[in-house]
């Protein structure tokens, strides 16, 4: 098994959960307030546009794009101060850096607030691939940004997924690549039925014990 990690981002590495639920709730009391209880208990995690749509119901789609443009400024305008690491992500990430251990990250966040976190935090350098749902031409699902990591780069052929809900575990397994639940992250509450778990992890420095 190769050692070499791809992490998601939101969930996984950093804690943005209640920003994004304040930005969600807030917009959708201005555009559809009668799905203030979707904005509430939405799974985050998929791309924006998925989830915004989801929030609105077919009877507000016409709302869709505003809904995207006003969560991108709000959200994007907040995502240092209210985003910060999970416990020990600073250090192990640090620790793997140094050990050489490649490292990449597979985001359905967009790759503007994904760019200013890692910059904020210093991570850049972690990083031989930081891949986005907005960061090509077309827009990406995880599957995809997967496959578009390991083409790249054949050290992250077999490598560990680390990911926390169920889209991230099907897509690796898509990948063939052995997945490890963060079971602190957002999908708490998803059915993991479906997924090849090879280990789950309940505190982020439990990664240590992979290499």
């Amino acid at each position: 098994m190769t050692q070499a990690f791809i992490f998601d981002f939101d969930g996984t590495l950093v804690d943005s959960e209640q920003a994004i639920y304040q930005c969600f709730q807030s917009i959708t009391k201005s555009l559809a307030p009668d799905r203030i209880s979707y904005a509430k208990n939405i799974l985050i995690g998929p791309p924006l546009r998925d989830t915004a749509s989801e929030i609105l119901g077919p009877e507000h789609q016409g709302s869709l794009d505003e809904f995207v443009q006003l969560f991108i400024a709000m959200h994007d305008e907040q995502v240092i101060q209210h985003t910060q690491p999970y416990p020990d992500v600073i250090q192990v990430l640090k620790q793997l850096h140094n050990k050489n251990i490649p490292m990449a990250v597979a985001t359905n966040k967009r790759l503007a607030p994904t760019q200013k976190l890692l910059n904020h935090f210093g991570w850049n350098d972690y990083f031989s691939s930081i891949e986005c749902s907005d960061s090509q031409s077309e827009m990406r699902n995880k599957d995809a940004m997967i496959q578009d990591i390991i083409n790249h780069d054949e050290s992250f052929y077999g490598c560990y997924f680390i990911g926390d809900t169920v889209n991230d575990g099907l897509s690796a397994n898509l990948n063939q690549l052995p997945f490890i639940k963060a079971c602190y992250g957002y999908g708490r509450d998803q059915d993991w039925s479906r997924v090849n778990i090879l280990q789950e992890i309940h505190q982020f420095s439990e990664i240590l014990k992979l290499i």
